[in-house]
């Protein structure tokens, strides 16, 4: 969901307020309280991940070099030996330790890519007359941040099939004995070193003889080899290029175009397609991804061959093993074989793989040095010249003119020696004679581009033929430069990305919570945090600029607040209502951020919220902030004295002034409320929070909370942050004893 140019986009994350044990650590290092999270620029953190590859290498060097010395005739005195060993111990254990800190910074949960799918379901259900109950398991599942983004498209287009071809329409399922309720299920876990994402439902299953018939009518398969080939053989079929059992194509998922993609988008992360389905109970395919590693630092092991020296990542290696002459087999004096653990495994010659010139036999004495390696298109041996060592390295793509079959890359090994990082998925295909086409290539070692960010806008969900063509706004067509709003100029890039980072974890949140009113119509509490989303979202996007934008969520807050004084009941059609208010900003933030402008023009979104209108009467706003007191609740009152006795805490009252500013001054208090939240718990205010939320804020607010932040620094808060983005022009705060 980012606009930005490659290199320039932004890893989000959820700006929460920091947990006491964070907040206190930062107050008894004296220094001002900031929020536990941030928005950082790819580049930066692209940079940072070469650095880390950087002192990766060279902790190999200062290993190499300790190892060297350990065995020198040189006269080294004891205690020498001993720094350097400490040395290479400690750049080993930082270099380690820097690896896997990197690679998390990268992970993120699962979760939101497959809350997108909620609403996509909902929508092809009700498109094709479908019940559907829709389930995710395992959205905590953690996952590299692109890989998440690279199956957004692959899973809609998986669901999109689950529902128009897989499920059955209620009556026929009735008639099947199943529930007129199909079940669809979204799962992700991780085992071994693996990442495994599947669409499962409890449909029809695939059809095995309509598929054997098409392959042969369509020229994939003469008919006795379709007739021939396994099951699991006969559904792989389906994944080529232009393979549908569909005799039409349909609004949802087309005719036969995709699942092709969705081969070579799974097999371009390292991964393979599994599909495992059954005549009447239904279909599941699975996506088995392996953990990538963060800028293609991986463990390998080194080896010989002659003169050369290659990397073969550990992820790949069976086993390595001397076998003598009389173990080796061969067949029509040309093929040679080997036995491991009772399985016959082919033997090929690395360097005669590569150059077409074999090892001469006088490098091989007694024994002969075997690796085994593997891949998910087969196993072989290599006759290898030497074992070195296991080592960390960092992976450097080769550049795209050159092409190297059975080579993924090269690295540095010690001593800044060069060597070439092997492809096992591609040197297994070259033993066989085979050449990889397209959908193979990228499918061994690692996908070079795996970590190299995309235009997020490109995964936004675009559903039938209404939707607006890429690049056009709103209306289909693209929007005059005078028509695009621009964030005030008083407001830097960053804090503009800052409010938009914002706005998009919230309207993450916002799908989950409608979904979960939609079970619990009655539940008030759901509806007041409901609001409370589009009140922050309305002052992020005013806040921003994008006035027409806030005042379309208005109009949506008018009906939650209806919901909220009872004048109006949760049916299917708010919430319907709500979803569609919600999809509507998720493509307005997809085209801001792309510098396209947005405003919302679907007439029936529109329509339905003039239906919901209401003639609004307006309070006046309170004025005599000063002279009010604050009212604490029965609760707040206890939340009050407890904070007063709690170590280490302190209690505040608040008293600012707002100056006159671009946006109505009850938005910019509701927001300044939210951030003073940031530093500790809120207490009470003034006026309350429901009037601020009502609009009823006029240009002072008087707040009191608890924190374990030491006056200056919330001071100092209050300076860089409210006066400087919130127009807050007089302020004073009041450590209460």
């Amino acid at each position: 969901m980012n606009g930005n140019t490659p290199g320039e986009q932004t890893a989000e994350s959820k700006q929460a307020a920091p947990a006491p044990a964070a907040g206190a650590a930062a107050a008894a290092s004296g220094g001002p309280p900031e929020l536990d999270r941030m928005a950082v620029k790819i580049s930066h953190l692209d940079r940072l991940l070469g650095l880390t590859g950087e002192i990766i290498i060279s902790a190999s060097n200062i290993s190499i070099l300790q190892r060297h010395l350990s065995t020198s005739t040189a006269n080294i005195d004891k205690n020498s030996m001993e720094m350097i060993k400490n040395v290479a111990m400690t750049t080993n254990r930082i270099s380690s330790d820097l690896h896997h800190l990197v690679m998390d910074i990268r992970m993120v949960p699962i979760r939101e890519t497959f809350l997108r799918f909620r609403r996509l379901v909902r929508d092809l259900a009700k498109k094709k007359g479908r019940q559907v109950n829709f389930e995710i398991v395992g959205e905590d599942t953690l996952v590299d941040k692109t890989v998440a983004e690279r199956l957004y498209e692959p899973l809609a287009h998986q669901i999109r099939n689950a529902v128009d071809h897989g499920l059955e329409d209620p009556l026929d399922r009735k008639h099947a004995g199943k529930q007129p309720t199909g079940q669809l299920t979204l799962t992700a876990y991780k085992k071994e070193g693996f990442t495994y994402v599947s669409v499962s439902d409890d449909g029809h299953g695939l059809n095995e003889a309509r598929i054997r018939q098409v392959a042969v009518e369509k020229g994939f398969l003469p008919y006795s080899a379709a007739a021939a080939i396994s099951a699991q053989e006969c559904w792989n079929l389906i994944m080529q290029p232009g393979f549908s059992t569909n005799s039409e194509a349909t609004e949802i998922s087309g005719r036969g175009v995709g699942m092709d993609v969705v081969k070579s988008t799974v097999e371009n992360l390292g991964g393979e397609v599994i599909i495992d389905t059954a005549p009447g109970k239904g279909t599941i395919f699975t996506y088995k991804i392996p953990q990538l590693s963060a800028v293609n630092i991986t463990d390998a092991l080194i080896i010989r061959s002659g003169e050369s020296y290659y990397a073969v990542p550990i992820g790949n290696v069976v086993a390595t093993q001397s076998f003598s002459a009389s173990e080796v087999h061969t067949t029509m004096e040309r093929t040679e074989s080997i036995t491991y653990l009772g399985s016959i495994v082919p033997l090929h010659d690395l360097r005669g793989l590569l150059t077409g010139t074999p090892l001469a036999g006088s490098e091989f004495e007694d024994y002969l040095p075997v690796i085994i390696i593997d891949a998910k298109n087969g196993r072989i041996a290599l006759k290898v010249s030497e074992f070195i060592r296991p080592q960390k390295l960092v992976l450097i793509p080769l550049p795209e003119i050159f092409s190297v079959r059975g080579v993924a890359g090269t690295t540095i090994l010690g001593g800044s020696q060069l060597g070439m990082v092997l492809d096992p998925f591609d040197l297994i295909a070259m033993s066989s004679g085979r050449t990889m086409d397209a959908s193979e290539a990228g499918g061994g070692f690692m996908d070079h581009s795996v970590l190299d960010v995309g235009d997020e806008g490109a995964s936004v969900e675009t559903l039938g033929p209404d939707a607006p063509e890429a690049g056009a706004g709103p209306g289909g067509a693209e929007p005059s430069a005078a028509a695009i709003p621009r964030p005030q100029e008083t407001m830097d890039e960053s804090m503009a990305e800052e409010f938009f980072v914002e706005i998009q974890n919230i309207l993450n949140d916002l799908n989950e919570e409608i979904f979960q009113l939609e079970k619990e119509p009655d539940n008030i509490r759901r509806v007041n945090t409901i609001f409370r989303h589009f009140h922050s979202i309305k002052g992020n996007f005013i806040m921003t600029g994008f006035t027409n934008v806030g005042t379309f969520v208005h109009e949506v807050e008018t009906v939650l607040d209806q919901v909220r004084e009872k004048e109006l009941k949760v049916s299917q059609d708010v919430i319907d209502l709500l979803l569609d208010a919600v999809k509507s900003m998720e493509h307005g933030i997809t085209e801001i951020r792309a510098g396209r402008g947005y405003e919302v023009r679907d007439p029936e979104l529109l329509a339905e919220l003039a239906r919901y209108k209401r003639a609004e009467t307006h309070e006046k706003p309170d004025e005599a902030v000063e002279d009010e007191n604050f009212h604490l609740s029965p609760l707040g009152t206890i939340l009050y004295f407890a904070k007063i006795n709690t170590k280490g805490t302190r209690v505040y009252q608040s008293m600012f002034r707002i100056g006159p500013s671009f946006q109505e001054t009850s938005l910019v208090a509701y927001l300044i409320v939210k951030r003073i939240a940031l530093l500790g718990d809120l207490i009470d205010t003034v006026p309350s929070l429901d009037r601020i939320e009502k609009g009823l804020a006029a240009e002072k607010l008087k707040l009191m909370f608890s924190s374990t932040h030491s006056l200056d620094e919330v001071n100092s808060f209050c300076e860089r942050q409210l006066k400087r983005f919130y127009n807050v022009v007089e302020y004073e705060n009041l450590s209460v004893d």
